[in-house]
């Protein structure tokens, strides 16, 4: 079982970091928060489960809320204020183009903004994300299309009035 499970901390441990810390928007919350994750995640550890990634982003999610609700302190929200979490972004070549992505995310709705968190920075398949959030997986593809046509529209147009 230590064998099995240090397998599933290696590969998934990025990509639950990443979805903390796009949730939290810093590094000592991130850290506190994982560590909890895999603990929990350690005690119900079943090497026979399906779906592992699915399963750590869930214990992932509701440790988020439960971290916050514990400390007393403000949650920082489904899309954190001033978007200074998304440090991916800074791979991108342009400033223009980072800034405009950056103020597409930060106008999503908190939904729409956890589909892209969870298929972009967490990795997980429409199947995977489908068991996270509870719904159809048609369901989830459709509105995960229509949430990128929404920001290919937003940054378009952002980039358009920006030439001008």
């Amino acid at each position: 079982m230590a064998n099995d499970f240090l397998r599933l901390y290696e590969d998934y441990y990025d990509d639950i970091y990443r979805y903390v810390y796009c949730k939290t928007g810093n590094p000592w919350d991130t850290d506190d928060i994982v560590s909890d994750v895999f603990l929990k995640a350690f005690r119900h550890f079943d090497s026979t489960r399906q779906t592992h990634k699915a399963w750590l982003v869930t214990i992932a999610r509701n440790t988020i809320v439960d971290y916050y609700r514990k400390s007393g302190r403000e949650f920082p929200g489904e899309t954190p204020e001033g978007v200074t979490f998304l440090t991916v972004l800074e791979d991108l070549e342009h400033d223009l183009e980072r800034a405009c992505l950056k103020s597409a995310l930060s106008q999503l709705d908190a939904e729409r903004f956890e589909l892209i968190n969870l298929r972009f920075f967490c990795g997980l398949k429409f199947k995977e994300m489908a068991e996270v959030l509870d719904t159809k997986q048609a369901n989830l593809k459709t509105k995960f299309y229509r949430t990128l046509e929404q920001l290919r529209k937003k940054v378009e147009a952002c980039l358009a009035s920006e030439k001008i």
